[in-house]
C-alpha cells in the first residue's frame, strides 16, 4: 500500500513474511542524520529511545515500536493494521523532514 497522505517522500507498507511487524519501504534514495533525529525524538512526548547507533534507532512512540534504518527502511510493531503503521510511518517522516 501507498500512503495516501500528501507528503513529500513516498513510501509503501507491507506486512513482514513472519507477520510480525509492517516494513515500510521510501520510495526514493534517501539517507537520515540519525544523530539529528535522535535529537527529535529526544524532545518529543511520548517517545522512549531503546537503542540507537549510527545505523539504526529503535524506539517507542504512542504504543508502537519502531525500527529506522539510515536508509529510511522502518519495521513497526504494535501496530493492528497496515493503517495504523502507514500513519506511525507519516508522523516519522514529518519529523524528519523538519
Amino acid at each position: 500500500m501507498v500512503s495516501k497522505k500528501s507528503q513529500s517522500i513516498p513510501f509503501s507498507v507491507r506486512l513482514c513474511s513472519d507477520k510480525a511487524a509492517f516494513e515500510v519501504k521510501i520510495r526514493q534514495n534517501i539517507h537520515f542524520n540519525m544523530t539529528n533525529f535522535e535529537s527529535l525524538l529526544k524532545s518529543m512526548d511520548e517517545t522512549e529511545i531503546i537503542a540507537d547507533t549510527p545505523h539504526i534507532i529503535i524506539f517507542r512512540s504512542k504504543g508502537a515500536e519502531v525500527t529506522l534504518s539510515r536508509n529510511g527502511r522502518m519495521l513497526i510493531k504494535r501496530v493492528e493494521n497496515e493503517k495504523e503503521a502507514a500513519a506511525v510511518a507519516s508522523e516519522i517522516l514529518r519529523v524528519l523532514s523538519y
